[in-house]
């Protein structure tokens, strides 16, 4: 490392700075410094998504928040979305609006009265497209199964039945690495596990799903060949940096290709399912409409009457996908299927229990309903 190797200097700044300190010296800077991360978190917050909304409601006169939705945005085809304004950026992007326990940003944004959010979100929609279009029988068989995958991969790579949080998520990061042109290294840095370690799993993964990576290889060389890779949809993408010289560039354009396989293949499934619903709601005359859409998910306002046959053509379009069949002739060897939750705000409501397309859970929903508008 020579002259760039920094090492000793920073090992000799860090010691210079505990010099002396206590335990509890150290406790207290540790909480300061927590508590200095957590409030930089909430201005960024506050500033972004608090302050934006409110700019974009006094722009637009109207207590709603509106975005500009683009087709071109992405290279996958993926709806890109941004902050509505006709001169300059304000609201909100809905495809960055934080999730999790850690915000609540979401709960801000609510539906009028009489009506509630739907949530309907694909599960393990990319990995499912991966199942099909790699033609593996290992991955197809879990999801015709109606398996967890990630439980079951862990089961195959670690050869037992019960598996730990952990290992699931050993199984699940690997997946998605090895789905997306990751390595070794990346799962190693991903899951705190050793290189070697991580060697081991993928060598393993390669024996439970040999079919993806013969994919994989498949779409490699046909973008070496012809510069573009494409899907079942028939879109394309250009890569023409696959012929570079520089081995960086032509690996990430290998990413690039394959990444577009499966994302783009996902994107358009989700797009005409959107389209399959937007017609049938209108057609059935049903009070619902989407109001937006994020990554694998669609979000719509749905009037109270109408909420058990908004969530059944929801559920037909999306996981039986007849307009993916009728305009493409495509039939998929996995079955799709969905999540959906019903509630009065964009972040949180009652999660829908579907069989046989149909929701089961009507009067738990409508009794949320009642207690919440109470």
């Amino acid at each position: 490392m020579g002259k760039w190797d920094h090492r000793d200097e920073g090992k000799r700044i860090s010691q210079s700075v505990l010099q002396g300190k206590t335990t509890e010296d150290l406790r207290i800077s540790q909480r300061f410094l927590q508590g200095l991360l957590s409030l930089r978190k909430s201005q960024k917050l506050t500033k972004t998504y608090i302050e934006g909304t409110k700019k974009a409601i006094a722009y637009n006169g109207t207590n709603k928040v509106f975005v500009d939705y683009r087709f071109d945005g992405t290279a996958t085809g993926r709806l890109s979305c941004a902050a509505y304004s006709a001169k300059q950026a304000m609201g909100v992007s809905f495809h960055t609006l934080p999730r999790g326990k850690t915000s609540n940003i979401r709960s801000l944004f609510n539906c009028p009265e009489d009506s509630c959010f739907i949530t309907v979100d694909y599960s393990a929609m990319e990995l499912r497209v991966l199942a099909h279009i790699a033609k593996d029988g290992n991955m197809q068989t879990a999801f015709t199964q109606g398996a967890d995958l990630h439980t079951y991969t862990a089961r195959m790579l670690f050869n037992k039945q019960t598996i730990s949080k952990e290992e699931r998520q050993i199984a699940k990061a690997v997946s998605f690495l090895i789905a997306y042109g990751g390595g070794a290294f990346n799962l190693a840095e991903t899951t705190g596990i050793s290189v070697a370690k991580a060697k081991k799993i993928i060598a393993n993964y390669r024996n439970v799903y040999p079919a993806i990576f013969e994919y994989m290889k498949f779409v490699e060389t046909f973008i070496k060949q012809n510069q573009y890779a494409y899907t079942i949809f028939g879109r394309r993408r250009n890569l023409p940096d696959i012929a570079s010289k520089d081995y960086t560039v032509v690996n990430r354009a290998s990413r690039q290709g394959l990444n577009f396989t499966i994302q783009s293949t996902a994107s358009d499934i989700l797009l005409c399912g959107l389209l399959g619903t937007t017609r049938r709601l209108r057609e059935e005359k049903v009070k619902a409409h989407p109001v937006a859409t994020v990554h694998d998910s669609i979000e719509l306002i749905c009037h109270k009457d109408d909420i058990s046959r908004c969530l059944e053509i929801v559920y037909d379009e999306l996981v039986n996908y007849p307009f993916v069949k009728d305009t493409f002739n495509i039939h998929f060897d996995v079955p799709l299927s969905i999540d959906a939750e019903v509630g009065f705000s964009f972040g949180d409501g009652v999660e829908v229990d579907f069989r046989d397309g149909k929701p089961q859970n009507t009067q738990e929903i409508m009794e949320y309903m009642s207690c919440e508008h109470s």
